[in-house]
Formats: structure tokens, sequence, C-alpha cells
């Protein structure tokens, strides 16, 4: 009796075949969704389905627990929230002991081969629209723990209950592209990697999708909308490198059953930041939307013919271009670190290790802090720290400030009006553009040079090598550079092309008198 008098409603494409691909036509017309593992054979009514009710097995605590975890942001504590449907979704879930709830779970013993291993109604408004069974005659469904088949199979089978179909089927929508029909991308798949069989799942027993993948996830945003009250505060995600529990605020969000990651994060706003400081590996962080990230390839997820999943853990797409949704920070660990930022204001923090961070765009604050750090600002305006060791720091098209600290730095402003600080040890001011410094206007400032120790390297602007006249004109003949003093700084003046007139410009704070060994021509 799960469907008799429910609403349901078309459910139309969203013009993403990503998306479009796993949308069945109809879609539950309710705003507060109830669901229930019935306990009674009564609870199902006479000429129920295919009589799969007359086989009804009592639910295991497992079983229970595993459909309140992906249904109700009630469910446990506040980190299994973003993990919900109702923790990524408009949709209100309550659970029930009425008979005629929109989602019912229960095992069964009936033949798997008359009708199937596992299933889920799609919403309608039939006695079984909602309904999920699973038989135990040919698995075991009754212990589903995060990571194993169980589990996926009861996020795949409420996927159906609520409008979400198959990720091959040819539905009016087409099916998802082939480039993200696997688990990577949606639990709704029969293929464990891209290009894999839809005979039979490869997974290796604890790797299968511990959550709704993205996929999935926007899928039912575009159905139910999307909840950005979830987690919307400053969110501190932390996963641990020896059993892969996935923490939120410090509460386990998710514990798999062997040392594996392999889920999908929504948040729904606030400054949020991946704290992976306990990790000693080369972490591999993107937070673009939609895009992976790999902690440690020992607990990255076995999908079978060799192929591990590209990333531990996902980030959601956008919804409705909507931002909030992104994760800001990043917090690396000792190891040799890539951190990719996105369109949000990041702080990404490199800390030992020789790492690699780059900022996109936003207004972003790159710290390396130990080793031989490579910084890269991306557009706006970015603050760039290298920390210890000899670090290269390059800002973007914004207005950036650039901090070299300590040892020998090389420092690149980029576009836009920047202001550089060498700080100790030699370094090198880098300039190979033209257009990083104007010699009219926009001028990169140094504050702190050190005549006869640090160094401005201008050798890329031109074919051949520049003359160093000190503060004589320019030949007008041939590339050259000079200074001047003007006012408590030095401006350096260089004419790449010979014509006498200052195509670059940079203002040292402080008066110096030059020479050509402060130069690289």
């Amino acid at each position: 009796m799960s469907g008799l008098g429910k609403s349901t409603i078309f459910v139309g494409g969203s013009g993403n075949a990503r998306i479009d691909g796993l949308l069945y036509d109809r879609a539950w017309g309710d705003g507060t969704l109830t669901y229930s593992a019935p306990t009674t054979q009564l609870d199902y009514g006479t000429g129920y389905g295919a009589s799969e009710h007359l086989g009804l097995q009592s639910p295991t605590a497992a079983l229970i627990a595993a459909q309140r975890r992906y249904l109700d942001a009630d469910y446990g504590n506040t980190a299994n929230d973003g993990f919900s449907l109702e923790g990524f979704t408009d949709l209100s879930l309550v659970q029930t002991t009425l008979a005629n709830a929109h989602i019912r779970i229960a095992l069964t013993d009936r033949d798997p081969y008359n009708f199937g291993t596992a299933w889920g109604y799609f919403p309608a408004t039939a006695a079984a629209a909602g309904d999920v069974w699973l038989s135990d005659v040919r698995y075991d469904y009754s212990s589903p723990q995060t990571g194993n088949y169980a589990n996926a199979t009861v996020i795949h089978e409420l996927g159906h209950a609520i409008g979400l179909e198959h990720a091959h089927d040819f539905t009016a929508y087409g099916a998802v592209p082939g480039a993200f029909d696997s688990m990577e991308y949606t639990v709704m798949t029969y293929r464990s990697y891209v290009g894999a069989s839809t005979n039979q799942y490869t997974n290796e027993a604890w790797g299968y999708a511990q959550s709704f993948m993205m996929l999935d996830i926007a899928a039912l945003q575009h159905i139910y909308g999307a909840n950005f009250t979830t987690n919307s505060g400053d969110t501190v995600y932390s996963w641990t490198p020896g059993s892969g529990d996935t923490m939120v605020d410090g509460v386990v969000g998710l514990s798999p059953g062997a040392n594996r990651i392999f889920a999908t994060i929504w948040d729904g706003g606030g400054e949020d930041t991946f704290d992976l400081s306990a990790y000693t590996t080369a972490l591999s962080i993107d937070l673009g939307p939609g895009q992976a990230s790999t902690f440690d390839a020992a607990q990255l997820a076995r999908l079978g013919s060799g192929v591990d999943a590209s990333g531990n853990i996902y980030n959601a797409l956008l919804y409705q271009d909507d931002t909030r949704s992104l994760i800001e920070n990043v917090i690396g660990g000792s190891g040799k670190d890539r951190i990719t930022g996105n369109a949000a204001n990041n702080l990404l923090e490199g800390r030992k290790g020789s790492d690699r961070l780059t900022g996109l765009n936003g207004d972003d604050q790159l710290i390396g802090k130990v080793g031989r750090d490579v910084l890269a600002g991306g557009n706006g305006a970015d603050i760039l720290k290298g920390g210890r060791s000899n670090d290269i720091l390059k800002g973007g098209a914004g207005k950036d400030r650039l901090f070299g600290q300590d040892d020998d730095d090389r420092l690149k402003g980029g576009k836009g009006a920047d202001v550089l600080f060498g700080g100790a040890g030699a370094d090198v001011f880098l300039f190979t553009a033209i257009e990083q410094s104007p010699g009219d206007s926009g001028r990169d400032v140094v504050r702190d040079f050190e005549s006869g120790l640090d160094r401005i390297d201008i050798s890329a602007l031109s074919v051949s090598a520049f003359s160093f006249v000190g503060s004589d004109a320019f030949s007008g003949t041939d590339p050259s550079v000079r200074y001047e003093q003007v006012g408590g700084s030095t401006r350096v003046l260089a004419d790449a092309v010979g014509d006498g007139i200052a195509d670059l410009g940079i203002d040292l704070r402080g008066n110096y008198t030059l020479s050509a060994t402060d130069f690289i021509l």
C-alpha cells in the first residue's frame, strides 16, 4: 500500500545528459516522505506486486540503520547529515510504523531468479510504489555496512524508490554518457568502472560506493531541490589514514568496514575545510565541482581488472551554479601535496613537504610552510607565502601580494600591480612579460630588495641581452635597463625593443645604487 493515496509529479529533463540519464519520468509530489521497514505481511495488503511479500523476513538492525542513514538527516548525529537524501535535497524524511509509508524496505526469501536479487519500485500510485526488496537467497543483504555490496545495494534500490533510473538504461532522456557510467559517479550504475561490463560488479569486498555519488545527488536535487542548510557553518572534514573514517567536525560520519574511502561530499555553505594534516602521503586535492581527491592510494577502492577509483572523495556538482556548496580551504599533510582550489576564496596550506598549490579563481591565500613549494595564485587578489626552503611563487591576473619568506625564493607577480616581499635569502624577482609590470602604470613593487644579494630577472623580455646603463638614458638602439630615484623609491625601467621608451617598470622601496650584478639580463 506504499503508493496508495500518494501524489506523484512529472519529471522533466535538465538539459544535462549526465543528470537526465538517471531520471525516471515520475517522482514523489509530497514534500515530506515517510519511510518504514515492515515486519508483517499484512502491511502489504492483498494482491500485492509479484508476491514477494509472502517471503517477508524480519528486518535487521543493520538494514534499518542503512535505510535511515541514507534517507534521514535525523539519523545518528549531525556528521551523517550530508550523506542523506534529506541532507542534500529539500525533502523532509520521517520514519514511521504506518503500513502506507512512501518508502519501505524489506528482506525476502523469494527466489532471486524470478524477482532479481534486489529491486525497488519507482514512485507511482500503485500499492508497490516506493518499496525496496532484498532477496537473501543469493546474497546476504541483512548486514549492510559502509563500503560493502549490501550497503551499496541499499543505496541503489532507495534511488529507484525516489525516482532514479539505471545509468545504462535508455529511457526518455537517454542513458548517462559512457564516460560517466561508473560507480565513481553514480550508485545507479551497473558498471564498476568506466567501460566495464554491466553483467556483474567486480569491486573488491569493501570497494563499493559509501554514499550517493555526484550524479545521484545532482539528479535528486534536480527533482526535489537542494538543501543549503546542511553543514552550512564552517565545517571541517577530515579522514583517518588507518581506518578510512570520514569525520565531520571531529565526529564520525561514515565508518567503513575496511580502510577505504569512496564517497561524495555535499556541503550547504560556510567556510569549509578539508583537514588532511594526519596524512604523510602525497595528497592530490582538487576542490573543483565534480572533481576527485586522493589522500592515499592504499585507501582507494579497487574496482576490478586492475582499476582503482580515481579518488577517495568526490565533490558534488553545483546546483544551478550556486557556489555555496564549494569547499574553501585545505590543510595539507607532510608529503609532496598537489592542491588545487576553485572559484571560491581559498585558503590552501601545504604544511610539510614540497607542495604545489594552485588557487585558480577567487581571492586566495596560499601558504607553503616547510619544503620547496610552488605556489600559483591564478585570478583574483591573492596572497602567497612560501615559508621555509627555496620556493617558487607565481601570482596571476590580480593585485597579488607575494612573500617568499625564508631562503632563496623566486617570485613572479604576474599581471596586475603586485607587491613582492622576498624575505630572507638571495631571492630572484622574475619578469617574463611586459604585462606583468608596465612602464607607465600598474607597476609591481618590491618591498625589500637587497642590492648585492637579490636579483631582478628580465632576461626573457628580449631576444637579445639587455645592456645595463645605470642611471643614464636608454641607448635608443638596443634593449637596455636603467634606474632612477623617485622620492624614497628606486624605479627600474626596461626598454625591451631598443626604441628608447620604457616598456617595463618596477618600483623598489628604498634608494639604491644598482649595478649590472643586481640583474639577470
